[in-house]
């Protein structure tokens, strides 16, 4: 299978991307963040490991992480965000290796999404990354819109991520992202 990179930051619409092309193609979709919750479920290293670093505190009362509360700490501090990290990373990394591993010979397409593409080191796992361009105001727009974020909570997690250039510069293919789906779905038919 041939393995796409789909990064970009938040409000880009890189998961309506990696969905679009899951369904117009059948292809297999990898989401990061979602993977994160699958490793660290009661009884897996992750969740241990987790609980360990930040307590009963995290628990809620059907015994899985309170990800509301673990949210919450790890964005107003460093420490415990790099702590999560190097909790969560390794572990969705050996998924996604075991994954794309066990599926290589086959024919298609495996979406890899991810916005943390390169620092993750997920890009050693794609035959091409695709970075999702959208400017910071409609992505400002999009987070209120869709999940009812403030312009300053907006702003303080687009600051936090990695610049546009950033990734500009290392993707194989920078898909702009404010127009329409029909615009959208004809530079994804291009690509693939």
């Amino acid at each position: 299978m041939h393995v796409i990179g789909i990064t970009g930051g938040v409000g880009s619409g890189k998961s309506f991307v990696a969905n679009r092309i899951k369904e117009l193609y059948n292809a297999k979709l990898l989401i990061a963040d979602e993977l994160g919750h699958i490793v660290t479920m009661p009884g897996d290293l992750g969740y241990q490991k987790i609980k360990e670093r930040f307590g009963e505190d995290i628990i809620d009362k059907e015994g899985f992480i309170d990800r509301k509360k673990l949210a919450d700490i790890i964005f107003n501090d460093d420490n415990a965000r790099k702590d999560i990290n190097d909790i969560v990373h390794p572990e969705v990394m050996s998924y996604i290796e075991k994954y794309i591993s066990e599926r290589k010979d086959k024919k298609g397409y495996i979406i890899l999404e991810t916005a943390i593409m390169y620092e993750t080191g997920c890009d050693r796992f794609c035959d091409e990354v695709w970075y999702v361009y959208v400017p910071a105001d409609i992505r400002i727009a999009r987070l209120k819109e869709s999940r009812g974020y403030s312009y300053d909570k907006s702003c303080a997690i687009i600051k936090k991520q990695k610049s546009d250039n950033y990734f500009i510069e290392r993707a194989d293919f920078v898909i702009e992202n404010s127009g329409s789906i029909e615009e959208l779905e004809q530079k994804l038919r291009m690509l693939l």
